[in-house]
């Protein structure tokens, strides 16, 4: 039985459900509770944990597999795939939220800004956290490409979450989204491989860039 669809609804659920409490303000005592009881640190460990799911670091290791793939199968794998995919629409979810609800980050003044400025400025705002979406995406990723190391994987994005509250620059709400948004866009490509996957791989072969189609179906 194919449980995926069910664990989307589910997630899809516990989304819609954080980002209405964040819009409504109902996640503000949350926040405020978590950020005066966790310790503040920014210490050299802290930060080169929080340093590793950094964009540069993540587009390495998306580069790092597609050569991978492309020298063990001479194609890429449908896996890899998905991991692209779900980055990018992750990456786009993350800065849209961030411009449209422009959640000031602990410490910062709150601001107003025109929608176009606002997403050229979305580093500043908070929710939802980039850096623990990234790292919630790789390790959805590498849990179904190494699934006998998942627990390594999901306690390296939890670890990212812990970060970025300690060094104080994401409210737990900022997190604990990001943290369910990777294995949400994962499930979705997934889910809905049958309708995206035929478009893609005409695409590939009609620009014959045939190395980057995938080598099997889902």
């Amino acid at each position: 039985m194919n449980r995926k669809p069910a664990v989307l609804g589910a997630l899809t659920g516990f989304l819609l459900l954080i980002l209405a409490l964040q819009v409504m303000g109902l996640m503000d005592g949350v926040n405020t509770y978590v950020d005066a009881h966790l310790p503040a640190s920014s210490s050299p460990g802290v930060r080169i944990l929080t340093d590793t799911a950094e964009m540069v670091f993540f587009a390495l290791i998306a580069i790092f597999f597609i050569i991978l793939d492309i020298r063990e199968r001479r194609h890429l794998s449908y896996t890899t795939l998905k991991f692209i995919l779900s980055a990018v629409l992750v990456l786009m979810t993350v800065a849209l939220l961030k411009a449209l609800l422009q959640t000031p980050r602990p410490g910062e003044e709150e601001l107003s800004l025109p929608l176009l400025l606002a997403l050229k400025n979305v580093d500043y705002f908070a929710f939802p956290s980039g850096h623990t979406a990234r790292a919630s995406v790789l390790a959805s990723y590498l849990q179904e490409r190494f699934p006998r190391y998942a627990p390594l994987w999901w306690a390296y994005a939890v670890g990212i979450a812990l970060t970025r509250l300690i060094l104080r620059v994401h409210w737990f709400g900022d997190v604990l989204f990001s943290l369910l948004l990777g294995p949400w866009a994962y499930l979705l490509l997934d889910v809905t491989a049958p309708r995206w996957l035929l478009i893609y791989r005409k695409v590939v072969k009609s620009l014959r860039l045939e190395v980057f189609d995938v080598e099997q179906s889902p």
